[in-house]
């Protein structure tokens, strides 16, 4: 059954690359670029009913701030796509990616409220100097750290190719790690786990970083509109049911890319060559992830 799923993920996968290359996204692009303008038109009128007090309003406002969140994601944006590279690429566990998925989400509903925060309380900035802090500079910054996230990819599978080419170092430790040292009986150096962890945690960092840099217009509009209105843990509350509704869809974008990585790697394993072409697949999303963040920065 778990072979089933992972090359029914790999196959889904393909799929989509395919009407990605077809041009077939843009369709997609514009039909959830039309729905997020359709929900906005709809939290405007939500936060109406909200300050006139009508029963069921937050309720509503909240649902519709979910909604706002997972068409956003659906449609064009870096998060998703960096995540899901990152989960092709490398061997990143599926509960891991899960978990960077849900947390990027939050981080960047985060980002949202201290900008915007952050912004009234401090600078005494205006409606227009956020949205251009959010729609530029955060972009810039958050599109410049994916490049090199990218570029990072690259180089690590390059690393990685050069130790195949050369062949693998005499293993003076066993499976474990390093050695203790003959005169004081420590370790010297990191074991096999502690490298793993450390590398792990790095990377959620990175990722989580680069993501959360850049906040969603949507969750900018909303919490603008709620400072205004005088309605603040209201509308905290909506911009991180917000960020749920984008992690549903990065969740599912981590959890398709991990599975069809294991099933392209289980259909190399039948022809003894999955050892050869994990760097392959890790370099190219490295590269395919510079590549969309340096044309994304030419369009901004």
């Amino acid at each position: 059954m778990r072979r089933f799923v992972t090359f029914a993920a790999l196959a889904v996968a393909l799929g989509l690359l395919a009407l990605w290359g077809q041009g077939g996204m843009e369709q997609i692009t514009a039909t959830a670029q039309a729905a997020q303008r359709s929900f906005q038109a709809q939290m405007a009128q939500g936060l109406r009913a909200l300050r006139a007090g009508e029963p069921g309003a937050l309720i509503a406002l909240w649902g519709m701030c979910f909604a706002y969140g997972f068409v956003h994601a659906v449609g064009p944006g870096h998060g998703k796509f960096l995540i899901g590279a990152y989960a092709a690429g490398t061997d990143a566990p599926l509960g891991r990616m899960v978990g960077l998925g849900f947390a990027a989400s939050l981080a960047q509903g985060g980002t949202a409220i201290a900008l915007v925060y952050g912004g009234v309380l401090i600078f005494d900035a205006s409606r227009e100097a956020l949205q251009i802090a959010g729609d530029v500079w955060l972009e810039r910054a958050s599109l410049i750290a994916i490049a090199l996230i990218g570029l990072w990819l690259m180089s690590r599978a390059a690393r990685k190719l050069m130790r195949q080419t050369l062949g693998a170092p005499v293993a003076l430790a066993g499976a474990h790690g390093a050695a203790p040292c003959e005169s004081c009986g420590h370790h010297h150096a990191p074991d096999a786990h502690q490298v793993a962890a450390l590398t792990g945690w790095r990377d959620t960092a990175l990722l989580v970083g680069a993501i959360a840099i850049r906040p969603c217009t949507g969750a900018l509009f909303v919490l603008i509109l709620t400072w205004r209105m005088g309605l603040i843990w209201q509308g905290m509350v909506a911009v991180m049911v917000m960020a749920l509704g984008t992690a549903s869809v990065t969740i599912a974008v981590a959890a398709l890319s991990v599975l069809a990585r294991e099933g392209a790697l289980d259909w190399a394993g039948k022809l003894g060559r999955a050892r050869l072409l994990a760097p392959w697949i890790e370099g190219a999303a490295g590269l395919a992830v510079l590549l969309v963040a340096l044309n994304m920065l030419k369009t901004i």
